[in-house]
Formats: C-alpha cells, sequence, structure tokens
C-alpha cells in the first residue's frame, strides 16, 4: 500500500506550493482520502523502531525524516522514546513554515541533503511515502546521500508497477524490482526485508536475515 501521507521531494517552488495546508488535510486527515490511520501509523513506527534497535543493539537515539512532511513521525517515535533526536526534512513551504521550529523540520530534499546543515549520521533514517515521486536520475544520487547518514537502519518506502497502491499517485511509473534493486545495492545498501536496509558491511547481517 502506498503511502500518501507525506510530500512528494522537489525543489520547483510550484511544486512545493502544491504540498500546502489543503495537501496534508485531503492526505493525512481525511477519512475518504487518507491512507494510514493513527493506529497504523503507531504499528509503523513501532516496527521501525525496534528493527533499527535489533540492529544497533541499543535504543535509537538520533532520527532522520526525509520527506516527513508534517513531521508525523516525529509524536509518534516520542511516545517511545521521549527524549529522541529528531530531524525532519521536507520541500514543503507551508510545513516548514508552521511546523519547522516546533518540530525541527528543514527545508530541503532527498537531492540536497549534503547541502544541509543535519548532522549525522542517524541511528535511524524514514524515507516513506515519498521514493516513488523521486526522477530515476535524481533517485540514485539521493539514495547514496542516505546511505553515507546511515549509521544504523534506513526505512526506504518503494513500490514497484507490480505493487497495488493507492491514495496520491501522481508519481513517474514505478521502475521495476531489478532495477530498485539494483540502484539500492548500488547505493550500499542491504536489504534485511519489508522495507528496511543498512549500510552494506556495517553490521553483522546474518545470510539470512538479508534479502539482497
Amino acid at each position: 500500500m502506498s503511502d500518501a501521507s507525506t510530500a512528494p521531494v522537489h525543489t520547483d517552488v510550484s511544486v512545493s506550493d502544491a504540498y500546502n495546508r489543503a495537501y496534508f488535510e485531503k492526505w493525512y486527515r481525511n477519512p475518504r482520502y487518507r491512507v494510514k490511520t493513527a493506529a497504523e501509523l503507531a504499528r509503523q513506527v513501532a516496527f521501525v523502531l525496534h528493527t533499527a534497535e535489533w540492529v544497533l543493539a541499543h535504543p535509537v537515539r538520533r532520527v532522520l525524516d526525509v520527506g516527513c512532511g508534517e513531521g508525523q513521525w516525529r509524536a509518534a517515535l516520542r511516545k517511545h522514546r521521549p527524549t529522541i533526536q529528531y530531524v525532519g526534512v521536507d520541500p514543503s513551504e507551508y510545513a516548514v513554515k508552521r511546523y519547522g521550529k516546533r518540530r525541527n523540520i528543514h527545508l530541503g530534499s532527498l537531492d540536497n541533503l549534503r547541502e544541509l546543515s543535519l548532522g549525522g549520521p542517524f541511528d535511524l533514517v524514514v524515507c516513506c511515502g515519498m521514493l516513488n515521486y523521486i526522477a530515476a536520475g535524481s533517485l540514485a544520487d539521493g539514495l547514496g546521500q542516505v546511505a553515507s547518514l546511515t549509521h544504523g537502519v534506513a526505512f526506504l518506502e518503494i513500490f514497484t508497477g507490480s505493487d497495488a497502491t493507492e491514495g496520491d499517485t501522481s508519481w513517474p511509473t514505478p521502475q521495476s524490482a531489478q532495477w530498485y534493486r539494483a540502484t539500492l545495492q548500488n547505493a550500499g545498501l542491504t536489504s534485511v526485508g519489508l522495507h528496511c536496509y543498512v549500510q552494506e558491511g556495517r553490521h553483522a547481517i546474518a545470510e539470512l536475515e538479508r534479502v539482497f
């Protein structure tokens, strides 16, 4: 299922303007259009957080959320880890203006992470509901930037042309699973299943824990 709760990552001003308050009201909160309830988000966050902590063998302390929208993951993460350091990045000027200071959300995109003062590396990097909006040519470079910032686990939600999706799917035609796997591997990322990845060689991942 596609998660349309986060704004697509682009830097074009007209695109940024499109992801305004009305956009978030529709895809985050309107029962007719939203693709994820608060309970579903809570389950997803708990799964990703504890997967990262299993790999790291210690509590997650720092999280980078790319394409974070209004920063919904921040509150959900802090229910488990109240002192977690959360850094959000999103191209929506509306979201950054309204929530940037309170939720530590920076104006930016997947393809310019290296230009932002984000610190890092991070125990957990989240790219949820936004990678399918990235053009193929930009995705490879962006994933490389994500890999360089990931100390523990990267949660990278990507859908292929064979997947059933719903919500805001105004994205480029998805690539094949083979193409995405090759692109992720070229970025130095190893799949441990269910959209979770680690840097190749950083952690002692057993053979049967690996997907590729």
